[in-house]
């Protein structure tokens, strides 16, 4: 298992360094999946990570679609930390996945 482990960080370190073969929210997307399965228990956390990777690779895009989602990430944190907050979970990770979403839903309406 531990093996595993480093191989997928490997290849995460890899795909996420690759600016040219992806598309930053993409490269950004594998990286967290990655990071997510490493880390967490269960398919929820891979999914997590991909969010939150994603909506992390689209605020680092230049022009206007990058400047739209850095505005929708600071909502989607809001957002994600107040639906964690009333429904007794994890604020932090609330932030983190609401950011992430937020951040893409801006990207994508630009």
């Amino acid at each position: 298992m531990k093996y595993l482990k480093v191989t997928l960080l490997f290849t995460a370190l890899i795909v996420s360094s690759s600016g040219m073969a992806m598309d930053k929210t993409a490269a950004g997307a594998v990286a967290g999946a990655t990071i997510g399965a490493i880390t967490g228990k269960d398919v929820k956390s891979t999914v997590g990570g991909a969010v939150v990777g994603a909506g992390t690779g689209a605020m680092f895009k230049n022009g206007d679609k990058g400047k739209a989602a850095r505005k929708g990430g600071p909502i989607g944190a809001a957002v994600g930390a107040g639906a964690a907050a009333v429904t007794g979970k994890s604020v932090l990770k609330g932030a983190a996945v609401g950011a992430g979403s937020g951040a893409l839903i801006g990207e994508v309406t630009h």
